[in-house]
This record gives C-alpha cells, sequence and structure tokens, in this order.
C-alpha cells in the first residue's frame, strides 16, 4: 500500500500559532485555540540559560493537554547549536507530531535529525517513523537545496520559510507590510518545492500582530500563493489567518459551478469541456475546487 503523503493527511489547514515553550498556561490556551498547527518554540525566543526549564515544560504539555486535531511541532535548535540532541531525547517523550528544525543547512541536517529521532522512538518503543520532520527554510544554502532537503527523510512533513533571516543572507530588503513582493520567489519557491514533494507549506506570520486588517491582508496572500496555512504571533491573529484561508462567498459559489456544470456536461454526451456563467470549465479545475468546498464547510 502506498502511504499517504502529508498533504494528503493534512487537508482544510488554515493557521498556526507560535507559543512559547516556558509558559505552560499559554501552551494550555494554544492546545484550546482555533489554530491547526501550534509551534511550541524551544528555538531563538528562549534564552539559552532557560532552554532546559522549556523542554521539559513542553513536554509536560504535549503528555498533559489535549491536542486533538492539532499538529505539534516544537522548534528545536540547528544541529550545529549543542542543543539539539537534548532537545529531543527530553520534547520526544510528549510524541509531537513533528520536530521543526531551525536553521538548517541542508539535506545532511534533516539525516541527523532522522537518526537522533529514531534513537529516540527505540528507547520510548515507539513505532518507527511516529515524529516527522519540518524545515525552517532561512538559510541560503538550505534555500538552494530545498528539493534535497525535502526529500532527505520519508519522514519529512513540512516546508516553513523564514524570510527575515534569509533576507540577511539574500540581500532582499523586506517592508513587512502587505504582499512583500521582494519576498515573492523564495516563499512561491518553497510552495513548489513542498506541493512537489507532498509536504505541507507554511508561511511566516505577520509581525504587525495588532493589526487585524494587515494581519488578514497578508495571509490572503498567502493563501492565494499556495500556503497550506500561516503562523500567528498573538492569539487573536488566529481568526484573521483562519478568515483569510476561509474562501469568500464568491468562491464558494464558483466552486459550486464547477460542479454543477460538471453534471451538465456528463448529462450532454460526456463533454470533457464545458462552460458555466461564461467561463470555460474543465476536470482541471475539479480539485481546486474541491479544496475550496472543504474549507468552506470548516468556517472560521
Amino acid at each position: 500500500m502506498v502511504e499517504k503523503t502529508p498533504r494528503e493527511l493534512y487537508t482544510g489547514l488554515r493557521s498556526g500559532l507560535i507559543t512559547s515553550g516556558i509558559d505552560l498556561d499559554r501552551l494550555e490556551k494554544a492546545s484550546k485555540s482555533k489554530a491547526d498547527y501550534i509551534h511550541l518554540e524551544l528555538e531563538d525566543g528562549i534564552l539559552p540559560e532557560r532552554r532546559p526549564e522549556a523542554r521539559a515544560t513542553v513536554a509536560k504539555a504535549l503528555k498533559t493537554f489535549d491536542w486533538s486535531g492539532k499538529i505539534t511541532m516544537p522548534r528545536v535548535n540547528s544541529v550545529d547549536s549543542g542543543y539539539l540532541e537534548d532537545d529531543v531525547a527530553v520534547v520526544a517523550d510528549g510524541v509531537p507530531t513533528a520536530f521543526l528544525l531551525a536553521k538548517c543547512q541542508g539535506p545532511e541536517d534533516v539525516e541527523y535529525l532522522d537518526r537522533l529521532i529514531t534513537r529516540r522512538e527505540g528507547a520510548l518503543d515507539l513505532p518507527d517513523n511516529t515524529i516527522k520532520i519540518a524545515v525552517m527554510i532561512e538559510r541560503a544554502r538550505a534555500f538552494q537545496y530545498i528539493d534535497q532537503i525535502a526529500t532527505a527523510s520519508r519522514r519529512m512533513f513540512a516546508l516553513h520559510i523564514g524570510p527575515t533571516d534569509l533576507s540577511a543572507e539574500l540581500g532582499y530588503r523586506r517592508t513587512y507590510r502587505g504582499e512583500e513582493i521582494e519576498t515573492y520567489y523564495v516563499r512561491s519557491r518553497l510552495v513548489v518545492a513542498a506541493h512537489t514533494h507532498g509536504l505541507l507549506a507554511f508561511d511566516t506570520p505577520c509581525v504587525h500582530f495588532r493589526e487585524p486588517e494587515e494581519t488578514y491582508r497578508q495571509a490572503r496572500w498567502s493563501y492565494h500563493v499556495g500556503f497550506d496555512a500561516k503562523s500567528a504571533i498573538y492569539p487573536p491573529q488566529v481568526e484573521h489567518v483562519n478568515r483569510a484561508f476561509s474562501p469568500t462567498e464568491e468562491e464558494v459559489v464558483w466552486a459550486e459551478s464547477v460542479f454543477a456544470g460538471k453534471e451538465e456536461a456528463n448529462n450532454s454526451a460526456g463533454r470533457a469541456v464545458w462552460e458555466k456563467d461564461g467561463m470555460m470549465l474543465d476536470d482541471a479545475m475539479i480539485a481546486r475546487a474541491t479544496a475550496i468546498l472543504e474549507l468552506a464547510r470548516k468556517g472560521v
């Protein structure tokens, strides 16, 4: 039997929530939020001297709270940080969905993390390949080898863009407003790689976290570019990201018209191309229409 890809297993996603790994109360609130994935922070958002505390807190949260229906992704430190081994050893006890590897440089980093997880799964008597791997693409070398990273392990689950770190190495100047056309290439390239290899594509959060319409505007652009979901750094942002990743009324009407037209075409000598409300339609649009209706059913 062919194993399903993450893109096939996790459909209808919209938002993620970044949550500090040292605050058990916030982690509990995150487990009850309307975000689809939770980024449990163990890396740059935690002072080095508090990382042991964060590991223990995240492991406890994963084991204590109900994460049903959510993807849990602790962001672990980079391979060269000296912290990764302890991150995996402690947090794997909570059996997260995936470890989100920070500052990945290439496929060899993914392979190293894979070996750490395999060793820890064995010690915990977990089935092989229980814990997956997601990767932050925030280094120029990682961007260059993005397809090799995407296929470096059968644990590969998702790619997450890190455009600010990337900008320091690639030289583009982020505006942090609107569609950020200066980031279009790196973002769209990540989406292409993720979709090609059956992985999920996650976008970076809007840093103007107290501006609902800016959050919505940026998330809506992410939706149209092809990301599966967008992160939030402030719980109230989740509502606006979810709204942006939810189809508009016009999109739902279009999707329904695709299926209505398809039925009419099938009843008219099995035509492969049909017209509905002045628009030419064919089977290539069925997948998009299906995704729109699935998201619409999920609601905000």
